[in-house]
């Protein structure tokens, strides 16, 4: 009987991959636009692009929005001991998502009113829904298997980072890793660049 994986693995038993490939990533963006909840749409563009689990952005606020640093804060939820819901990350966004976010959920206003709602969660919406949102546009996507979930989309994020050489420190801080270890998983995932390179060695093979 094999034995089971030790930590993280972006693949299944089977090998089936676990995270979306740089298409995939760019049809579950565009399909976002088939919901019709505005609110639905701002919640897959926030774990698009900061890999954040829904839990943790079911939990944010207008106050963790930071317009003039250009980063949604986080609170880490998977944290134990003394650091737990006591632990925070910061992760770059891009300007555009940060306009969405503004537009649809009104944050600067919260934040010029704390006491009208800079407190209160942007999405009202439980788990299993959120769960479900990012199900429809997977589906909208024709994204199937182990990969279409927002668990897919976190990997994927982590694999797109280390192919594009992000440092490995800052992939474990966006993504709230404990350790670099489980962070290093990514930086095998070097399909996109192995196949830039294997590509060259083709055309090597075909010119002579």
């Amino acid at each position: 009987m094999a034995k089971p994986f030790k930590g993280m693995s972006l693949f299944t038993y089977a090998g089936e991959r676990k995270y979306l490939s740089r298409s995939e990533r760019a049809r579950f963006l565009n399909a976002i636009s088939i919901l019709d909840n505005s609110k639905h749409q701002t919640f897959c563009e926030l774990i698009f692009w900061t890999g954040c689990r829904p839990s943790e952005a079911l939990n944010l606020c207008a106050v963790n929005v930071d317009f003039s640093e250009g980063m949604v804060v986080f609170r880490s939820l998977k944290k134990r001991g003394v650091l737990k819901n006591r632990h925070f990350r910061a992760v770059p966004v891009p300007t555009c998502l940060l306009g969405r976010l503004d537009s649809v959920h009104d944050i600067r206003t919260a934040q010029e009113e704390p006491d009208q709602g800079a407190g209160v969660s942007l999405f009202t919406f439980s788990r299993t829904t959120g769960w479900r949102i990012i199900q429809t546009v997977m589906e909208a996507a024709e994204i199937t298997g182990a990969r279409a979930n927002a668990r897919g989309l976190r990997h994927a994020l982590g694999v797109q980072a280390a192919v594009s050489n992000v440092p490995e420190s800052r992939i474990q801080a966006w993504l709230g890793h404990a350790s670099l270890e489980t962070t290093s998983v990514y930086l095998s995932a070097q399909g996109l660049e192995d196949r830039a390179i294997a590509e060259r060695m083709w055309q090597a093979d075909l010119v002579n």
